[in-house]
């Protein structure tokens, strides 16, 4: 079984099913920040250091899982070895997708949550997108509910002689970070980041005040970002990897 295939494997059996949001969220959004104060966070820390708040069955499973695919939790930026948490409901999602332009390809991947668990409704927190130049360039990814309520994720884009490694955290009352290759980005100055890949194996970036969160359907976002000048200007750059 191939590392790829391991990894939505260990997703299917961790966390809910990737689907794309459908309208805005801006009032949910101000709604959680305000539903989860200091006062709350702190409250939910200090459940997770009482044992008998901890969720055992859930415990045991990700050990379980863990001694098995261990080799692929390693390979990720971070480990994700085992421990204990309190109980939670919580439905995170991973959704995968590329734009073409031209002869330019940017491989990207959506990192969001559920309204809820019952909810079919997903608000994204982070839209990352990498100029690869191929549709089948390696791009893995692990978005973790265990966190709860923040969401994380982390993830590896190979490019053409480079590798960038991400990590993503996400806390309720609006405060995210992406780190990608030691590059930190502040995700309440915009959502959107674009990696364009050099050929001297640094990388250019840009980030946008943006989100497929504004828009019904998300072709129309990816349209928004096919038609933005900076975007369309930086990826004729001899720079860029070919």
């Amino acid at each position: 079984m191939t590392k790829k295939l391991l990894i939505i494997v260990i997703s299917g059996m961790l966390f809910h099913s990737c689907q794309d949001s459908k309208k805005s969220n801006s009032v949910s959004q101000a709604t959680e920040e305000k539903k989860w104060g200091i006062g709350k966070l702190n409250n939910r820390a200090i459940q997770h250091l009482d044992s008998t708040k901890w969720d055992l069955n859930l415990f045991n499973q990700d050990i379980e899982t863990y001694n098995k695919y261990s080799e692929v939790f390693q390979s990720f930026p971070l480990n994700k070895s085992p421990f204990p948490v309190a109980e939670y409901d919580y439905a995170v999602s991973s959704t995968p997708f590329f734009i073409e332009m031209g002869a330019s390809v940017l491989k990207g991947v959506r990192i969001g949550e559920y309204e809820s668990s019952e909810s079919e409704k997903i608000i994204d927190k982070l839209t990352l997108l990498v100029l690869t130049n191929d549709k089948d360039a390696e791009e893995t990814t692990l978005v973790d509910s265990r966190n709860y309520p923040y969401l994380t994720a982390q993830g590896i884009f190979e490019v053409k002689n480079n590798e960038l490694d991400w990590v993503f955290t996400a806390s309720p009352d609006g405060f995210s970070i992406l780190l990608l290759n030691m590059k930190l980005f502040d995700l309440r100055f915009g959502e959107t980041i674009i990696i364009y890949s050099q050929t001297d194996k640094s990388f250019i970036y840009e980030q946008i005040q943006d989100s497929p969160n504004n828009y019904e359907h998300f072709e129309d976002f990816k349209k928004s970002i096919m038609i933005n000048p900076k975007v369309k200007k930086q990826l004729i750059s001899e720079m860029n990897i070919k």
